[in-house]
């Protein structure tokens, strides 16, 4: 069975913030009317791609305003915090959600942004392994945390405010088989952060992995992709959105490395929303071809999870909020077995 969830950078849209805000709050009641799994919030840091920097603060907001759908990050950057304070955190996010965070995990993709906080891109990964060893002490229902390491020295630190999951979920996103088979043994939803017709490998390896560890089919966790999506009643009315979104988008996401003159991540395959959608990466149309889009994605990828990118750039509310029910009510329910 497929499930969909939504991803969201939150990035500037040109409203005020205040409403751009409200605006997002709004649209996860919307998501979880209208049946998405989960919302999952980006973390970006100086730069219009995330104007909220802290998605911890957002999911606690949405978390007194819904009641089924599953909160998270994709991703919390963990070399920017200490992990005593993640964990604290995430135990206080399960608790308000009841049982419903999923907590994406990840190094951050600009030594930029990690620079902000006085943290040099050459230390992100060791920081992060150090980091998430020990937030899966204190996810996993410990009474306190001990850990010695080169960046973190804990000792007896005790986790008073215990997570409602036991374990919380840690999602992760890669691009490579050594990561897919370590998602695989520590039982993580995993993200594939590559073009669909390299997804591939990372979900066969995945469930090889899996496999081999006496674990059953039925119980690979989210085996996902992300994707940008707008869906409207006609494919002209849909690229029209997306064209027009986009270039917003794109000058958001470029931003930072245009300013410090620094070659961005190869994560677009082209500059305008119709080159991608041309590529067959993200999509831009009706309903009807919106399924034919999942399956193709669902086939070649071997995927099982879609976390579709529904508000981007200067889209206005209205436009998400259709592109959002056309998607849940005309492509999903053609995916639920």
């Amino acid at each position: 069975m497929m499930r969909f969830g939504v991803f969201d950078h939150n990035d500037a849209s040109g409203r005020p913030t205040t409403q751009q805000l409200a605006e997002r709050l709004a649209l996860v009641e919307e998501y979880e009317r209208l049946g998405y799994y989960a919302y999952h919030m980006a973390e970006h840091h100086g730069t219009p791609l995330g104007i909220t920097p802290s998605p911890h603060l957002m999911l606690a907001a949405a978390s007194q305003r819904t009641s089924v759908i599953r909160l998270g990050t994709l991703i919390s950057i963990l070399p920017l915090y200490h992990p005593m304070r993640v964990i604290e955190e995430a135990c206080t996010l399960d608790q308000l959600t009841g049982g419903r965070l999923d907590l994406g995990v990840g190094r951050g993709i600009s030594p930029i942004e990690t620079g902000f906080h006085g943290i040099p891109g050459e230390e992100t990964q060791e920081r992060f392994d150090e980091a998430f060893a020990v937030l899966r002490m204190g996810l996993s229902g410990a009474a306190s945390v001990d850990f010695h390491g080169k960046y973190y020295d804990i000792t007896n630190a005790p986790v008073v405010t215990q997570p409602v999951q036991d374990p919380v979920p840690l999602w992760y996103g890669t691009r490579t088989l050594e990561k897919a088979l370590w998602c695989a043994r520590l039982g993580m939803p995993m993200m594939a952060l590559v073009p669909s017709p390299a997804v591939r490998p990372l979900t066969d390896a995945y469930r090889a992995e899996w496999a081999s560890l006496g674990r059953a089919e039925a119980d690979v966790p989210p085996l996902g992709i992300t994707r940008s999506v707008v869906v409207a009643p006609t494919n002209e009315e849909a690229m029209k959105i997306a064209n027009r979104a986009f270039t917003g988008f794109v000058a958001n996401f470029e931003s930072l490395w245009k300013r410090y003159d620094l070659p961005h991540p190869p994560v677009l395959p082209a500059d305008t929303y119709e080159g991608i959608h041309a590529t067959g990466h993200f999509y831009a149309g009706d309903p009807a071809g919106a399924r034919d889009w999942v399956a193709h994605h669902r086939d070649v990828g071997g995927i099982n999870y879609v976390a579709i990118e529904l508000a981007f750039g200067d889209m206005t509310f209205d436009e998400t909020r259709q592109s959002a029910e056309l998607f849940a009510t005309e492509v999903m329910p053609a995916f639920r077995h």
